[in-house]
């Protein structure tokens, strides 16, 4: 095993989990998550971020009720109940990181 630093300033966590056998809470892949990834790696990349910022997707991180949620790491911050009206808030949070993008 190979212990080291993560070379991202910012990963992004977005959960497009979908529980298909529970109708009452199915999961942020139902509320639009992975769309949110999909449009948050295209700004990542607009922003020329590749390398620096990393967007994954995740499956379930426990706060369903209050998804889409997009967590980032290390700054630990979780946005819920995100839409894509959300974006360029979040894209704001991180260009204003220390030391600068």
């Amino acid at each position: 095993m190979k212990k080291q630093l993560t070379p991202y300033r910012c990963h992004i966590f977005v959960c497009s989990n979908i529980r298909a056998n529970n109708p009452e809470n199915p999961g942020c892949g139902t509320k639009g998550g992975g769309e949110l990834k999909d449009l948050l790696k295209k700004a990542v990349n607009e922003r020329g971020w590749k390398g620096k910022v990393r967007v994954s997707t995740t499956g379930c991180m426990g706060l369903c009720g209050e998804g889409p949620n997009v967590i980032l790491y290390p700054q630990e911050l979780h946005f819920s109940a995100v839409t894509e009206a959300d974006l360029p808030a979040i894209l704001e949070t991180i260009e204003t990181l220390k030391p600068k993008l």
